[in-house]
Formats: structure tokens, C-alpha cells, sequence
């Protein structure tokens, strides 16, 4: 004769369903094998939109990203706020897209060992040009 345990089979009946539906939604978060590079280019401000220009003036100064849209091209902004002297430089780590999502991660670098700087206030930030997309951008830095 089998004996099952009441709490047992309680358990059952919660967690395993449970613990399925978990699984199933970890599988379902961005995965690298989903995205795809994009091509971008790194604007200097020359080669940036009269508009863009004004608005990075006046953002510059605090950290945070932003996205412009002209009718040909978007622009991913992240400024990194106010520095204490010269020589930082920016790293794009990643620019890709799933499906329905723009991804750009940066890095803030800083001077590197040995190189002159100055103490004088910076903004560093960074303009990224790509193909204009209807999709959600998620910017990190």
C-alpha cells in the first residue's frame, strides 16, 4: 500500500507549476542569440543636426541618455555629466537590435596612464547616428 503525504502533494500543486512558468519566462528575456548588430556612426558635432547641437548644449551637463529623430536617421545621446579635467574618453560596447528593441551600452573611460590632462570642468557625452528604426531603445552607460 502506497502512503502519500498530503503536504507533499500540496507542494506539488504550487511550485511545480510555478517553477514551469519561471522557466518559461527566463527563456523569454533578451537573449544575445535574439539580437543582431547595427550599423552606427559616432557623430562628431559637425556632423550633427542644428537641433541636436542646441540640445546637447543644454544637457550635457547632467548625466542621462536622450534619442533625436529626423526624418532620415536617429540619434542615441549619452552624456555622462560633469568631469573635473580633460582626457575622458567613451566606448560603445554594444549596438544591436532584437526584434522590437535598440540596445546601445557605453563606457565611461578615463584619461589613460601617463596622459596629460587638464583640471578644467568637461561634458563628456556621445552622439551614435544609425538607420532610423521604429523600435524601443534601451541605452545603458
Amino acid at each position: 500500500m502506497i502512503v502519500i503525504d498530503k503536504n507533499r502533494i500540496l507542494l506539488l500543486c504550487v511550485f511545480l507549476p510555478l517553477s514551469i512558468l519561471l522557466c518559461g519566462c527566463l527563456t523569454n528575456l533578451d537573449s544575445e542569440a535574439d539580437k543582431e548588430p547595427v550599423e552606427y556612426v559616432i557623430c562628431k558635432d559637425s556632423n550633427c543636426p542644428g537641433q541636436l547641437q542646441d540640445l546637447l548644449e543644454e544637457k550635457k551637463k547632467t548625466a542621462g541618455t536622450f534619442i533625436y529623430k529626423n526624418s532620415m536617421y536617429m540619434y542615441l545621446v549619452v552624456c555622462y555629466g560633469s568631469k573635473p579635467y580633460s582626457g575622458y574618453s567613451i566606448r560603445v560596447e554594444e549596438c544591436s537590435r532584437s526584434e522590437d528593441t535598440l540596445y546601445l551600452r557605453t563606457q565611461l573611460l578615463g584619461p589613460e596612464l601617463g596622459e596629460k590632462v587638464v583640471e578644467t570642468e568637461t561634458f563628456p557625452c556621445i552622439v551614435i547616428r544609425c538607420e532610423k528604426m521604429d523600435v524601443l531603445c534601451k541605452m545603458d552607460s
